[in-house]
């Protein structure tokens, strides 16, 4: 996934991930792909059995200087956060998926607010058509 993330230009001003090993490892193989400096990656305790309202704090705790953030953590939390800031289902968010969620605004306090403008999923085992 991290490879994909490269092939489309993805840009991270900020990398967030649970504490737990696979989350951090899986954070660290994508930051290598993508060049972002592993050791920026912020652990946050939060994400690792977050629920959605946490996991929404995470997001609009965020300095409004970050214009991109990844968050590397753990299901259903993450599955559930997608649902209730996308306009679309997702079933679930498999292990290594990327939801990507854009917003027209200059704030985090806007997630959960306002629809994103922009929602693409993508995961391992997806095949292009």
């Amino acid at each position: 996934m991290g490879e994909r993330l490269a092939e489309r230009g993805v840009e991270v001003d900020q990398m967030i991930s649970s504490p737990a090993t696979r989350a951090k490892t899986t954070a660290e193989a994508v930051a290598e792909e993508i060049g972002y400096p592993w050791e920026e990656i912020v652990v946050d305790e939060r994400l690792y059995h977050g629920e959605v309202f946490e996991l929404l704090q995470v997001i609009q705790g965020l300095e409004d200087y970050v214009h991109h953030v990844m968050l590397f953590g753990h299901n259903p939390g993450l599955t559930e956060l997608t649902n209730y800031l996308s306009p679309y289902y997702i079933d679930n968010v498999p292990t290594c998926g990327v939801v990507e969620l854009r917003y027209d605004t200059d704030t985090w306090a806007c997630p959960g607010e306002v629809e994103p403008t922009e929602v693409h999923f993508d995961y391992p085992k997806k095949r292009d058509t």
